[in-house]
């Protein structure tokens, strides 16, 4: 059954023009917005009311992602300052996991082609440039060592780093990229293998157990209480990273953010024309089938060449008629 979103108009308290690198919702359906800078940490109701803001003196200048666990513990993976951090509700620091400097991955940063940069590679142990952390039930948390790793890696509930698994590369079970992971509702690791556009399911043991292909370079994976995924995809064009699976892009793609049912047929697209994304980066939903998007389109423009031009970088999309049922 397909899905119709419409999106809630100057949803939130602020004009949101400047990068949001991450959503989440938690167990109350309040919504917790990452940013870069003083208060990091936006936490607004249903409807977009302000309740509360917060930062930590300890993140880096590139928090990337947020994820809430189900005791309401936040995660946020500090690309920068390559470690994750673990806070209460309120703001308080629970943990911090890694050292805060960059692993040995064996990245080659003076490297003029990126692209041949990933392919050579090795990989290492935790963490460079992490770029999700999220937890089980269990309580093992899976953290997506993205910009500078291509792995992801699986810890205890102690902590202690159980088994790491990737490199580089188009093989299954390879990354270029590993953007965000997920843990769904049958204990299923996704990861957004952002530059194979594809997500690839795992075991917690690190198997492949299967691999999404209809997807475009996809930054974030949220999955609801039925079995819905979603997922925002980021733009490709010609002068972007090529696609390690399908190669350079001939034309520009834009972005927008897919819906997939738990028989992983697509229930909703949502872009162009209704919507013009331009970086879409980060998505949640809430009890009710809300759907939150965030976006980057600053960092973007910097990193691609892209022009700057103003830009709403949150949204909240309703579905029509009401929660659909499955």
């Amino acid at each position: 059954m397909a899905i119709e979103f419409e999106e809630v108009v100057d949803w939130g308290e602020e004009s949101w023009d400047r990068d949001v690198t991450g959503v989440a919702v938690d167990s109350l359906d309040r919504v917790h917005l990452l940013r870069r800078g003083d208060d990091a940490i936006t936490v607004l109701d249903r409807d977009g009311t302000v309740l509360d803001r917060w930062g930590d003196d300890d993140f880096s200048e590139r928090p990337h992602l947020v994820s809430i666990d189900a005791d309401d513990r936040i995660y946020i993976a500090d690309d920068g300052g390559h470690r994750v951090h673990v806070f209460d509700v309120k703001g308080r620091r629970l943990e911090t996991i890694g050292t805060g400097l960059p692993s040995d991955t064996g990245f080659d940063e003076a490297q003029p082609d990126r692209e041949v940069a990933f392919e050579r590679v090795p990989g290492g142990p935790p963490f460079n440039r992490p770029t999700k952390a999220v937890a089980s039930p269990a309580g093992e948390l899976f953290v997506s060592d993205g910009y500078r790793n291509c792995r992801v890696h699986r810890f205890s509930g102690d902590r202690k780093q159980v088994y790491s698994w990737g490199g580089p590369g188009a093989a299954p079970g390879r990354f270029v990229i590993p953007h965000s992971v997920t843990v769904d509702n049958e204990g299923r690791v996704l990861v957004c293998d952002r530059e194979n556009d594809r997500i690839q399911v795992f075991s917690r043991e690190g198997e492949v157990l299967d691999v999404w292909t209809d997807v475009q370079r996809p930054t974030d994976v949220a999955v609801d209480a039925r079995g819905y995924v979603y997922v925002t995809e980021l733009a490709r064009g010609p002068l972007d990273l090529k696609s390690w699976r399908l190669g350079p892009a001939e034309r520009e793609l834009p972005g927008r953010v897919s819906v997939w049912s738990p028989d992983r047929s697509v229930v909703a697209r949502i872009g162009p024309p209704s919507v013009g994304f331009l970086a879409p980066h980060s998505i949640a939903v809430d009890s009710t089938g809300a759907v939150y998007v965030s976006e980057v389109p600053e960092s973007f423009a910097g990193f691609t060449g892209r022009p700057r031009r103003a830009h709403r970088c949150l949204h909240k999309f309703q579905p029509v008629g009401g929660r659909p049922i499955s």
